[in-house]
């Protein structure tokens, strides 16, 4: 239903990842590579603050603005899935350099672990349509949280609207 929508704006607009320093909140603008199954990627450089800020507490929100004022929220966990010269530290930044090229100045053939990359663990997805109403519950691939109220489905996405 909105499905291509959701992750057409993940895809293509820049997202702000919401985290928390101590007791701070911070926001951060970070761009997202969606791999083929659907799972959802970051990336940083090693030496960056929001490193050591994850390390502490990986929760983040992930907010993206469509030009047609659509809005997405992405709520979960970052996993740190840096293993610098293994073949999958290696494919994932071939395919986010392959598909998105604005990043080639973060990566460097011989600066492997310089780079640490995320995987954003998915609990919650909402998308609110440009006439405001808002779809919740969206399955990309999403792992359970007891703390968040969410509805499985049988591959692709999930969505229910809220009346």
């Amino acid at each position: 239903m909105y499905e291509d929508q959701v992750l057409g704006m993940i895809k293509k607009e820049p997202a702000f990842m919401a985290s928390v320093d101590g007791q701070r909140p911070r926001i951060r603008p970070m761009k997202v590579f969606v791999d083929e199954t659907g799972h959802l990627w970051l990336f940083s450089r090693f030496d960056s603050k929001k490193v050591s800020d994850l390390s502490v507490n990986p929760r983040v929100e992930l907010g993206f603005m469509g030009e047609d004022s659509s809005v997405v929220t992405v709520f979960g966990q970052v996993k740190d899935a840096t293993k610098p010269g293994t073949p999958q530290f290696r494919l994932v930044r071939d395919m986010m350099l392959n598909h998105v090229p604005e990043m080639k100045h973060y990566f460097s053939e011989n600066e492997e672990d310089s780079i640490v990359l995320y995987q954003v663990i998915v609990h919650e997805i909402n998308y609110m349509r440009p006439d405001r109403t808002v779809v919740s519950n969206i399955n990309l691939p999403m792992t359970y949280n007891p703390e968040v109220e969410v509805t499985f489905c049988k591959g692709g996405f999930c969505l229910t609207e809220d009346k």
